[in-house]
């Protein structure tokens, strides 16, 4: 794992881990994974949100993969409320979005670019467009949506992202896919040179402006799930997840509140 050089506090979080970092501190680790010599390992940093959560208590092997990852966020304000009643302290909510932007940034002062895989037909393609756009300075290698997370696309996905130069490497392939994809692949991932590895979700969508974002006052209150809901209702069957995560949540707080014998 990537040390900063400050002992960091790995939470469990209803069987998962939540690494307790401030924002600063998240900075600080992709910067000395970024910046440090190469070490032949590529990096797993995984967000999580209530639906990652809900899926590894059905699919072991799918927790599994989140336990052995290199670092572990909070994406979700359901993530950061959780923690705050089981643990009892604050952890950042730290978006697939958000860290896009921001490893693009860094990539650009590290000479690190960054690779996009995965997304709708010709989603990622705009999205690496307007990122270089928004902001002189940043590179980004290449950007294929032609594959899946199957296994009989990763030679085509794995030789594309090995010729590109890619340093960073930002996967869109739904919840599980690319956080399996990602796993599977990491010892490759690392003979190309790649130091660090994301699941981003629906990052693209939004950084190709295929989706709006929901107005700053409503992402401030945790509320954006509840924005795209409104606007693409078809979602609904994946917020099936967040009653069960509040009622295990709640349960767990409640048993650790309960004084011991």
């Amino acid at each position: 794992m990537c040390d900063t050089g400050a002992a960091p506090r790995r939470l469990d979080l209803l069987g998962l881990p939540l690494d307790h970092r401030s924002a600063t501190e998240v900075d600080t680790w992709l910067e000395s994974a970024l910046g440090e010599p190469w070490d032949s390992h590529c990096r797993h940093l995984v967000t999580l949100n209530p639906e990652y959560v809900i899926a590894a208590r059905a699919d072991p092997a799918f927790g599994d993969v989140i336990r052995a990852a290199d670092l572990v966020v909070a994406d979700g304000i359901g993530i950061v409320l959780a923690v705050r009643l089981i643990h009892k302290v604050h952890v950042p909510r730290i978006t697939g979005v958000e860290l896009t932007g921001r490893l693009v940034d860094l990539g650009a002062g590290f000479g690190a670019p960054a690779f996009l895989l995965g997304g709708g037909p010709g989603v990622a393609d705009r999205a690496a467009i307007r990122l270089v756009q928004h902001k002189p300075g940043r590179h980004v290698a290449g950007a294929w949506d032609g594959g899946t997370s199957a296994r009989a696309d990763d030679i085509e996905s794995l030789g594309r992202i090995g010729k590109s130069g890619a340093r960073i490497v930002l996967v869109a392939y739904g919840a599980a896919g690319q956080v399996g994809w990602i796993a599977r692949n990491q010892e490759e991932l690392a003979r190309s040179g790649v130091r660090l590895a994301i699941g981003v979700g629906g990052a693209f969508d939004f950084l190709s402006g295929t989706v709006p974002r929901a107005p700053r006052p409503i992402r401030r209150l945790g509320l954006e799930w509840l924005y795209r809901l409104v606007r693409e209702p078809w979602r609904w069957r994946r917020q099936l997840a967040l009653p069960r995560f509040a009622a295990l949540v709640l349960i767990t707080a409640a048993r650790r509140g309960q004084p011991r014998p």
